[in-house]
């Protein structure tokens, strides 16, 4: 148990001095038949105040030790309290009352030293179990501090496991691309590697990072989409539009690009006139909101594939944000699906 800190001290003592005068009223007017409630409300101050002094000090140096030694202060505490108390209340009588020193120890000690001991445990064991009421507090807060400290690391963990899943997919996907556009047109293929190397060279070092800005993720898209549009010629249209006016918000990497290869690979691509893929966002109650979408032919054929993408990142966006943000996917109509993404501001 740890000693009484100083803003709890000065609560201690004043809880202890009104404790004392409901004492002084009880003895005055039920035990006492009226005898000078001034008197016997000093006196019961005097005894009260030292015994929080003293228990209190004896808290603070035995803080540390084993219960034996603590229980050991504590007693010491209480009976230098009531000493204390005593001599206090005799040097009060003796000024105010002419009440000289044998006759108090005749007379008076003995009432107050009883009153020390019948009053003085029910004030100890108040701010012991006050004591020990807020130690339990401290640590319940540090061992919820250390279990969220811990799940944080998890979930930062279990990210940086599925950011690894995604980046050699996405990397190797784009790669073989460029390796078939070689076979198709040279020139083509050259300025797609060209493109390629400024993509990943850019993309590398804002993709380890554990958040990036909106602007700098639809950048990348933009880059992205640049790169297939050598390859795929008229048959790639895209739009990207921010509505947000927060080009600066903070943001999660490789959210928006698994999404958008989804539609290329399994919708636009397949499609022999194409499609076009639409991003768009906007702020909606309080919640950043991004679809998606493409005129693609849909994911039925190849939904298991494409699947891993997607829980990829559902998978993340709640790691990041908890169950506050969402990840759904709709038919886009005539044709294609529309993935839509909220995140809390």
């Amino acid at each position: 148990m740890q000693g009484l800190k100083p803003k709890n001290k000065a609560k201690s003592l004043i809880i202890t001095a009104l404790f004392n005068t409901i004492i002084a009223l009880v003895l005055t007017f039920m035990v006492m038949e009226k005898q000078d409630f001034f008197d016997v409300f000093m006196i019961s101050q005097f005894i009260g105040l030292s015994i929080c002094v003293f228990v209190s000090i004896a808290f603070e140096v035995t803080e540390q030790k084993e219960n034996k030694w603590m229980a050991l202060g504590i007693f010491l505490g209480l009976f230098s309290g009531i000493f204390s108390g005593a001599l206090l209340s005799w040097i009060f009588l003796a000024f105010f009352r002419d009440v000289d020193f044998g006759y108090f120890l005749k007379n008076i000690f003995s009432s107050v030293f009883i009153f020390g001991i019948v009053f003085g445990v029910p004030i100890i064991y108040f701010f012991a179990s006050k004591e020990k009421l807020i130690e339990s507090e401290k640590q319940i807060q540090k061992e919820k501090i250390k279990r969220l400290t811990v799940e944080k690391e998890a979930a930062m963990t279990t990210l940086r496991i599925l950011q690894a899943q995604i980046e050699p997919h996405f990397l190797f996907n784009t790669l073989a691309n460029v390796i078939s556009l070689f076979e198709i047109d040279m020139e083509k293929a050259k300025q797609m590697l060209i493109d390629f190397n400024e993509y990943l060279r850019i993309s590398l070092q804002r993709t380890r990072q554990e958040m990036i800005t909106l602007k700098q993720e639809l950048d990348l898209i933009r880059q992205y989409l640049e790169i297939f549009k050598i390859r795929m010629g008229n048959r790639l249209s895209y739009t990207i539009n921010d509505r947000t006016d927060m080009s600066e918000l903070a943001f999660p990497p490789l959210i928006i690009q698994p999404l958008v290869e989804n539609s290329i690979k399994y919708g636009i691509e397949p499609k022999l006139e194409g499609g076009t893929i639409s991003i768009d966002c906007r702020i909606e109650e309080d919640n950043l909101s991004i679809m998606i979408s493409d005129t693609g032919k849909g994911l039925d054929e190849d939904a298991n594939q494409a699947g891993i993408g997607i829980n990829n990142v559902s998978q993340r966006l709640e790691n990041i944000y908890g169950s506050q943000a969402s990840l759904m996917l709709k038919q886009n109509h005539p044709t294609g699906i529309k993935a839509m993404i909220k995140i809390p501001l």
